[in-house]
């Protein structure tokens, strides 16, 4: 098994410390908690007993970026429900109150988080809004001891075994639709109701569900600055995206494995199944695609743990493209295996059904496309310079042989 993040002796100790972790659970746990719909609450408790969630943290958001990432690739192979809910507890939940928390009561609760006597989830999608967080209608008034707030929030993961949301919310003073703030539920709170579950079709170990609020909150509640929420969210869904990526890569990865291992030992017509051209062809094109999309990964960790940054178009780029070709190399793995490929007693066809909704969360592939789009418009004076002057050369001439030819286009 390829392992994504680079070598190095820091992560691969975090990673058996991972594995190590994982060892206190079975086939028949995992088969519990997907028949229950539910990842147990100790789960993710245990987890952070064993110092990941601590040991994620210690060196600060981008330092510690390649153990993120170890712990979600590692916990996807074991199970994908996991996985998430991990992910929603280390990258939104702990990284809002490490990075915005301000309080006496924020840093209690962070170390809670970290301990795992708290679990956190986000809330961010409403009925009406889908992906687009600036149309969110759920309102935060401002009260003399702290904040109501009233709304909907749905598809909300791990949202049935939390104990806190990080939601976000339009105060009553917003002037504009990107006017929002970030706040820290508590899920006993009085008005606050889990109204129930959607059944998806994979994940099916991590719950998804709808949360009504329309309750009183101390002033703590909010998270940073009024009206920087979604500047806050944008930022910490960098990291839940890069957190998907791995997700995704190490299902590609598990997905192409099996496939090539199924050609090499699977004979028809007289011979291998994998020196069929055809199908050999295929797992190359497949193998060399995941190659660089991995490459493309290691890149954007180095980047962050060098300039202490994301770059956010190109980890939408990364998770756009990789949404939609590991799922071909899933499809194409299913396809290899036949129809043994499309039973339960493989692990393709779910792979295939935990892998289809990265396309969704996190940012859906359209709204990565135009925020990459976006990149693309800027202006670039010296293209347009370039363009100019050689608009300016696009005359018909009296003789071909005096014709004008291009120069190169040079930085």
């Amino acid at each position: 098994m390829t392992d994504l993040t680079p070598p190095d002796a820091t992560l691969a100790a975090y990673r058996d410390q991972v594995r190590e972790a994982m060892k206190a659970f079975d086939a028949e746990d995992f088969a519990a908690w997907e028949a229950d719909r539910h990842i147990p609450r100790s789960a993710l408790t245990l987890l952070a007993g064993r110092g990941l969630f601590r040991a994620r943290w210690a060196d600060g958001a981008y330092l510690g970026i390649g153990r993120m990432t170890t712990l979600i690739e590692e916990l996807f192979r074991y199970d994908s429900g996991l996985a998430i809910a991990a992910m929603g507890q280390s990258e939104i939940f702990i990284g809002a109150l490490a990075r915005h928390g301000s309080s006496g009561a924020h840093a209690a609760l962070l170390e809670d988080a970290l301990a795992g006597r708290a679990v956190g989830c986000f809330a961010a999608t409403e009925p009406q809004g889908g992906a687009q967080l600036a149309g969110i209608r759920t309102r935060a008034t401002a009260e003399d001891d702290g904040w109501h707030l009233r709304g909907t929030k749905r598809y909300i993961s791990n949202i049935g075994r939390a104990t806190h949301a990080v939601l976000l919310a339009r105060t009553d003073k917003a002037e504009n639709a990107a006017d929002l703030s970030l706040f820290i539920v508590p899920l006993n709170t009085a008005g606050v109701t889990v109204d129930g579950f959607f059944d998806a079709a994979g994940v099916q170990s991590c719950d998804v569900g709808q949360l009504s609020v329309d309750a009183h909150l101390p002033a703590d509640a909010l998270l940073g600055s009024p009206g920087l929420g979604l500047l806050y969210a944008s930022h910490l869904l960098q990291f839940e995206r890069l957190a998907i990526c791995a997700l995704l890569l190490a299902g590609g990865e598990s997905a192409l494995e099996l496939a090539a291992g199924h050609a090499r030992g699977r004979h028809t017509d007289g011979g291998r199944v994998i020196d069929k051209q055809v199908i050999r062809h295929h797992l190359a094109t497949a193998r060399a695609d995941l190659w660089n999309l991995q490459s493309r990964f290691a890149e954007i960790l180095a980047f962050a743990r060098r300039e202490q940054a994301l770059p956010p178009h190109q980890i939408s780029a990364l998770k756009l493209s990789a949404g939609k070709r590991v799922l071909e190399i899933i499809d194409l793995s299913m396809q290899i295996f036949g129809a043994r490929g499309n039973t339960t007693a493989y692990p393709l066809e779910k792979l295939w059904r935990d892998c289809r909704i990265a396309r969704v969360g996190g940012g859906t592939d359209e709204v990565l496309s135009d925020m990459v789009a976006s990149f693309v418009d800027r202006p670039d004076r010296r293209v347009e310079q370039y363009l100019a002057e050689a608009r300016d050369l696009d005359v018909p001439l009296p003789s071909v042989a005096r014709g004008h030819r291009a120069t190169a286009l040079v930085r």
